[in-house]
């Protein structure tokens, strides 16, 4: 039986499908998939040199990206290195996602692997996104930073779980959902925040009641291939939205940047936006 699943899939990609499996018992908190893609993606990690000499980055501190989301950076040996490395994770993606009888859609935040996938029954498994910039070229010598980003559940129920998932960018079934192109959501650099209708979480929640927290916006328009971030003080709220006077702009996004390279910006100006748009920055 094991010739045959070799036959099927890669040996480095059967290990961790077939070690990562989770109890069925349903008693006990369980992971949303039979086989954990978090656990696949260190296998991933773990194969070669290159990708293991990288950096945890963009840790949560506030529920739930600090319980559900992962995100990893490391430094390519070359342009066409960082191309297969993205093509090899999207085929584990799909693969876990096969095995957990799931079927992966795309969306702004990400590839996520659903089940009952565009019926009022869907439910999120998993998220998957791999992107690379060439950006800091002067730290990453020979090719572009490539990262990884996931969220999974792994510790709590169902209800909690697909709650949670809309906070970290997964927009539910409905019969006016628009998917993205597979290759928007797999190679942008762009990380844009949930959707605005989507439930907040504690960071949300936090800066909305926070007048004068330091926070930061993402921002990469679409057709560009630089984002920036801003940052300054929350000056004000109202219906749900968050008005910032900025005095600080960075190059890229600063939650995966090796370094904080600042762009030239005003004094101060405003910036108004969904409360879910903003992060907790220092």
């Amino acid at each position: 039986m094991f010739s045959l699943v070799q036959k099927l899939f890669p040996l480095s990609l059967v290990i961790p499908l077939l070690l990562s499996g989770c109890s069925s018992n349903p008693d006990t908190v369980r992971r949303s998939g039979e086989y954990s893609f978090y656990d696949s993606t260190q296998r991933f990690i773990a194969l070669t040199d290159t990708r293991r000499n990288g950096a945890v980055v963009d840790k949560g501190v506030f529920y739930p990206k600090n319980t559900f989301a992962y995100t990893y950076r490391y430094c390519s040996t070359s342009p066409k290195q960082a191309a297969n490395d993205i093509a090899e994770y999207q085929t584990l993606a799909k693969r876990v996602c096969d095995t957990n009888g799931g079927q992966l859609i795309d969306q702004d935040s990400g590839s996520w692997c659903v089940s009952a996938a565009n019926t009022p029954n869907e439910m999120p498994l998993f998220s998957a996104k791999i992107t690379s910039t060439a950006l800091w070229a002067d730290l990453c010598l020979d090719g572009p930073f490539v990262t990884l980003r996931l969220n999974e559940n792994t510790q709590v129920n169902q209800n909690q779980w697909y709650e949670s998932a809309q906070v970290l960018g997964y927009e539910p079934y409905s019969p006016l959902r628009q998917l993205a192109p597979t290759s928007a959501t797999m190679h942008a650099i762009n990380q844009p925040a949930s959707p605005t209708t989507a439930p907040w979480g504690e960071e949300s929640k936090y800066i909305y009641s926070s007048v004068g927290a330091t926070v930061c916006l993402y921002d990469h328009p679409h057709q560009t291939n630089l984002g920036h971030t801003y940052r300054g003080q929350v000056f004000s709220v109202n219906n749900g939205l968050v008005k910032v006077s900025v005095q600080d702009k960075f190059k890229g996004d600063i939650r995966t940047a090796p370094a904080l390279e600042r762009v030239s910006w005003h004094r101060s100006s405003y910036i108004t936006a969904p409360a879910n748009s903003w992060f907790v920055c220092s």
